[in-house]
């Protein structure tokens, strides 16, 4: 063999081996994406960029490039309590269980919203676990954040889903709404999360122009609950 093309070998295969150890990451967010199928990391970017430009447009900050997204492994803890997606902003990272295993879990367990799982629903926990996240870099120090988080993700999470199926949801949940930001509380969340999100996002549409100026409010100042 050439030596000098033994030696080119040499020095390409290490490289080619670095390339193919760099995380994945999304275009645009440089959310690191571990462990997903390519199809499956399409959806994980696209769900959690439309969370981000959605907060963004309503004028949040967003640094996502130190954030992991990755999936939730079934049989977990988590997993056990029908957790779709899970948010712990000091590891900086989300855990979401794979669309097929969300469709398991939303057979064994009653399904998210009363719905049947389908591969936007599915998209709309990670927009709601990447809200978390970014919510939480933009909340003042101090303040009570657990209700305005999960409102802030509520809405994010309705927002964002194809127009027909948040029709759908609503509908399911045709008479509630919050009436002001007094009746926003952890209580309600713990009773009815999917509930909680339809009220937040009734109430966000119906503040129009002044939904952006609400949530700030609720970053500056928390909620009492």
């Amino acid at each position: 063999m050439n030596p000098l093309v033994t030696v080119a070998s040499l020095v390409l295969f290490p490289i080619a081996a670095l390339a193919a150890a760099e995380p994945t990451r999304c275009p645009g967010t440089g959310i690191l994406v571990p462990g997903w199928s390519t199809e499956a990391r399409a959806s994980v970017c696209s769900a959690s960029a439309a969370a981000v430009a959605f907060l963004q447009a309503a004028g949040l900050a967003a640094r996502t490039d130190d954030l992991t997204i990755a999936p939730l492994k079934p049989g977990t803890d988590e997993d056990e309590q029908h957790v779709i997606g899970c948010c712990n902003v000091r590891r900086k990272e989300i855990l979401v269980l794979t669309y097929e295993a969300s469709v398991a879990a939303s057979q064994r367990f009653p399904p998210a919203f009363g719905m049947p799982m389908t591969a936007t629903l599915w998209q709309s926990f990670i927009g709601h676990e990447t809200a978390h996240y970014v919510a939480e870099q933009n909340f003042a120090a101090g303040v009570e954040r657990r209700a305005a988080s999960e409102y802030i993700a509520g809405v994010v999470q309705l927002a964002t889903l194809p127009p027909d199926e948040r029709t759908a949801i609503l509908e399911r949940y045709h008479d509630k709404a919050f009436g002001d930001a007094s009746e926003i509380s952890m209580v309600l969340y713990e009773f009815d999360p999917p509930g909680f999100a339809v009220m937040a996002y009734r109430h966000y549409a119906a503040l129009g122009d002044q939904g952006p100026a609400f949530i700030a409010r609720l970053l500056r100042e928390g909620l009492d609950q």
